[in-house]
């Protein structure tokens, strides 16, 4: 019953409901990634390095790098969110699967200080609010979630389930209309990917002065 009201909600008509659910999933992997890597993980656990993040002098650069981290986030999280939301397994677009399994490396990320740039012993315990509503991170993620929530209904092939290798063509992509407030949700995921492109820039900022 709880699967049958989760999957009319994920791929419901109005992309506000489509939205709304889709971020309440987000948040709970989101809050349960976070609680239990500050619990049972190590301090830079999950560290890696994209090698261009100690390169960016975000001090003397800071619209270039603004920029740049604004391109990579629409090129790399866009590109991969729009080739999901090509396909979808039964009723439910993959394009939803990038923002979630995102949102959980978030979450294990803050709750074992695992970012590229970091500060030592800075580890932030579960749901810190201060970090919540001030992270470049959460508008980014969100933003992607506000686009796999446009495409959400938009696949063109369909397996009935993880198991099964036949795909179906549900659609060709002359068929797919865009509503306008689709539309307009589509605009708000490219400003919020701007508006998280320079939060980032700053915080790099500010670390590289430390």
């Amino acid at each position: 019953m709880a699967w049958s009201l989760l999957t009319r909600a994920l791929t419901h008509r109005s992309p506000i409901v489509r939205l709304t659910t889709a971020v309440a999933v987000g948040a709970l992997g989101f809050a349960l990634a976070w609680t239990v890597a500050y619990a049972v993980l190590p301090e830079g656990a999950t560290r890696f390095t994209l090698g261009l993040a100690p390169m960016l002098d975000a001090k003397d650069h800071a619209l270039n790098v603004a920029a740049t981290l604004f391109m990579w986030n629409v090129g790399f999280g866009f590109g991969v969110i729009g080739i999901a939301s090509l396909y979808s397994v039964g009723p439910i677009s993959l394009a939803y699967v990038a923002p979630w399994t995102w949102l959980v490396r978030f979450g294990v990320a803050l709750g074992t200080n695992s970012f590229a740039l970091f500060v030592p012993g800075a580890r932030v315990p579960p749901l810190d609010l201060r970090v919540i509503v001030s992270h470049a991170g959460l508008p980014e993620l969100v933003a992607y979630l506000v686009l796999a929530t446009v495409l959400a209904n938009a696949s063109l092939w369909r397996q009935q389930r993880i198991t099964d290798r036949h795909l179906i063509r549900i659609r060709r992509l002359r068929d797919i209309r865009l509503t306008r407030v689709e539309f307009a949700l589509v605009g708000l995921s490219f400003a919020l990917l701007g508006g998280a492109a320079m939060l980032e820039t700053a915080q790099i900022a500010a670390l590289q002065s430390l």
